[in-house]
């Protein structure tokens, strides 16, 4: 894949494949929660709010592999009701779902988890009506490419661009960035990023890649490159 492939790309299983098992098993995670919390409507039970964000916070260390275990397990003994349901209402909103949640959180090595993620990419694209339609068991082509793009442009707000990696200096990540930075990541507050932008140059930060990417109309999702590169995490 080229620069100008990754910049433009509306396919993240591509994406995916690029980066490779080498890539940060916490942002493929991540990733993966950002793309369920896209297809995420009324219909969607209160169990796959839970999954989600326990995969999140096993992603940053915040819970164990026996938490998440049980989460999942708690996943695959509702998959069977929820296929019931569907079939009996005529679409398959549910079991996509499920079938995501599955996925974020499973435990695997990174290499397992890069095809997991495709699946999740895969499950909610399928996923596009924000009202499940009586018959309609997929939603329209083009919806689904619509959506496989909105996932690409996640995955490039999680990962960045390869071709181009920001290093941060010291001098910018003044008390004010780091506090602004913190809540962001912990409320999923991305709509402070202008604000972060105007601390960080404040500080000094006069980088475009940095300064844009926080103030261009765009989808944030928890791993955003920018808000993990000033916090440290990979």
């Amino acid at each position: 894949m080229t620069e100008r492939e990754w910049r433009t790309s509306a396919n993240p299983r591509g994406m995916i494949d690029f980066i490779g098992p080498g890539a940060s098993p916490r942002k493929l995670r991540l990733f993966a929660c950002a793309c369920c919390r896209q297809v995420w409507n009324p219909f969607a039970p209160p169990l796959v709010l839970r999954v989600v964000e326990a995969a999140e916070a096993f992603a940053d260390g915040e819970i164990g592999g026996p938490a998440l275990a049980s989460v999942r397990a708690a996943v695959a003994e509702a998959v069977g009701p929820a296929n019931r349901e569907d079939r009996r209402n005529g679409t398959g909103y549910l079991s996509h779902v499920l079938g995501a949640c599955l996925s974020v959180c499973h435990p695997g090595s990174a290499a397992e988890l890069a095809q997991d993620t495709s699946h999740v990419t895969a499950c909610a694209a399928a996923d596009v009506p924000l009202s499940p339609v009586p018959g309609q068991v997929t939603p329209p082509l083009a919806d689904r490419k619509a959506e496989l793009a909105a996932q690409a442009e996640l995955f490039r707000d999680i990962f960045g661009d390869p071709f181009h990696p920001v290093e941060v200096r010291p001098e910018w990540l003044t008390s004010t960035v780091v506090a602004l930075a913190r809540g962001i990541y912990a409320d999923h507050a991305f709509d402070r990023l202008p604000i972060l932008a105007d601390a960080l140059q404040d500080a000094g930060c006069d980088d475009e890649d940095v300064l844009d990417h926080c103030r261009e109309p765009r989808e944030h999702a928890r791993g955003c490159w920018v808000v993990d590169r000033l916090l440290g995490k990979r």
